[in-house]
């Protein structure tokens, strides 16, 4: 028969002078860090455990915020960051994709896009990625968000969620959550589903000290969302309290023996994953890697009429640099005349479109004309590079509906023309590019002007430096179906 304590008999003062208790101890475990910093590093275990006294958790002394806070490195994972200024409020982001995982990559859109239009409510309107152009980072972000890989094993990738609100008088309040992503399913769940409800009463008595028999006010009650499971089977379960001005983080380790009770199906099933052999995601194409151009102020920089084998090369070079994808129309002339050079582009990671064999005028052209210039195209495309093109742009922007049928695949104009070949003047097209810009433009030059590629380093670092991702066109219309026949200038914006 279990032993009743002694507390529990000496009426309701006593019980509420030990849920006091219990409150002051979890409050005495102070997180030592309020976000995610540093370098990768290697997992370490905290050696503290729960043990029991009669039927009270006595809590361990020292915190254990620094189980599973750092990042560490995922094959195929590449970080993100945005500083914006939404709704009157200075907003930090920073968070990782992962290549060949497009549910995870999916949700951590949502996750962001939910919070920034949140965020932008107050003023009238939803986020747009304008918000994050030219800002200057404050000292103390009003709102800090991350998400961050924090364990990797077996099929198994755990990310992190952090959000940090800062008052404008000091005082800070966040909420931290995990996430579980599957490299072979394409899985996502929150760390929550992997805990069967039935437990949370025992979960929440092991943090707080306080016997699960006694009734807690529904607002008091810990969120149980930050859950790491690792692939022995211990659950690492972190909490925010109220500390003073801010809030203290605390994490408790549950053995795998006891946490095994605790497991949903969700959960089992991440664990067997967690024990997998390791399978990594699918790879990806640099000029195919998930960027969310509604959440980051995008730019597609594109070039016409080459390839040519002195200045593409020299654009590569700066390309390459500047860590910048992008996107080349070519025409079949120059692609045969120059295929190592075409071939350079493709291996690069650049996205690479049809130009047209010859460069003519398409609406001069009958349907037949048209359609040979662009299978022209294609061919010569094909023996340089070992692929054909799905983009295409007639010279000179030159298309009316009977050009728009005959070639087969969608027409990709532009919104900034910089008429670099016509001023041949990097002083004067660079300017007018970037008056004209504005995220989720595509924007016309040429690589085989020397002039052109002579004033790419100033406007790449002027770009950049103002907030914008330089991605290529596919990357650009990700999620917005691109369909054969019609023209495309710039991606539409979020509804």
């Amino acid at each position: 028969m279990a032993r009743q304590n002694p507390w529990l008999r000496r009426g309701p003062v006593a019980a509420a002078a030990l849920i006091a208790v219990g409150w002051l101890g979890a409050l005495g475990l102070v997180c030592a860090s309020d976000g995610v910093t540093g370098s990768p590093v290697a997992f370490q275990r905290s050696q503290a455990t729960v043990t029991i006294d009669g039927n009270l958790p006595v809590l361990p002394r020292a915190p254990l915020s620094e189980v599973f806070r750092a990042p560490v490195a995922v094959r195929g994972g590449y970080p993100m960051s945005l500083s914006a200024n939404v709704g009157g409020r200075q907003v930090k982001a920073s968070w990782a994709y992962v290549d060949g995982m497009p549910g995870l990559n999916a949700y951590l859109d949502s996750w962001l896009l939910g919070i920034l239009d949140t965020t932008a409510a107050p003023g009238g309107g939803r986020y747009r990625p304008a918000m994050a152009l030219n800002t200057s980072p404050p000292r103390v972000p009003a709102l800090t968000v991350s998400a961050e890989p924090v364990l990797t094993a077996g099929t198994v990738v755990v990310l992190r969620e952090e959000t940090t609100d800062t008052g404008s008088d000091g005082t800070r309040s966040g909420s931290s959550a995990t996430i579980y992503a599957d490299t072979v399913s394409g899985e996502v769940h929150r760390g929550a589903e992997l805990l069967r409800p039935e437990a949370l009463d025992g979960i929440r008595a092991r943090v707080t000290g306080v016997p699960a028999g006694i009734a807690v006010p529904s607002s008091q009650a810990l969120a149980l969302n930050d859950v790491v499971l690792d692939a022995s089977g211990d659950l690492h379960i972190s909490t925010e309290h109220p500390a003073g001005s801010g809030q203290a983080r605390q994490t408790r380790t549950i053995g795998a023996r006891d946490a095994d009770a605790m497991l949903s199906e969700v959960g089992r099933k991440v664990l067997g994953g967690l024990r997998a052999a390791p399978v990594s995601p699918p790879a990806v194409p640099p000029a195919q890697r998930h960027v969310n151009c509604d959440l980051v102020p995008c730019a597609a920089l594109s070039y016409d009429d080459g390839p040519d084998a002195r200045t593409t090369p020299q654009l590569l070079a700066i390309l390459k640099e500047k860590n910048v994808q992008a996107t080349f129309f070519m025409t079949g002339s120059n692609a045969t005349a120059n295929p190592a050079i075409a071939r350079q582009v493709a291996d690069a990671g650049h996205s690479i479109g049809n130009h047209t064999f010859s460069h003519p005028y398409l609406t001069k052209l009958s349907p037949a004309a048209v359609r040979s210039e662009i299978d022209r195209t294609d061919t010569a495309l094909r023996a340089a590079t070992g692929s054909v093109p799905a983009l295409m742009r007639p010279p000179y922007g030159a298309a009316d509906a009977a050009v728009q049928m005959a070639v087969g695949k969608p027409l990709i104009l532009w919104a900034v023309d910089s008429l670099d070949w016509q001023s041949k003047n990097p002083g004067v097209f660079v300017p007018k590019i970037l008056k004209e810009i504005t995220p989720g433009a595509v924007v016309l030059m040429h690589d085989v002007d020397p002039t052109t590629i002579a004033g790419q380093q100033d406007l790449i670092t002027t770009l950049q430096t103002q907030g914008y991702h330089l991605v290529t066109v596919p990357q650009m219309f990700e999620g917005t179906p691109l369909t054969p026949g019609h023209v495309y200038r710039s991606r539409p914006e979020r509804k």
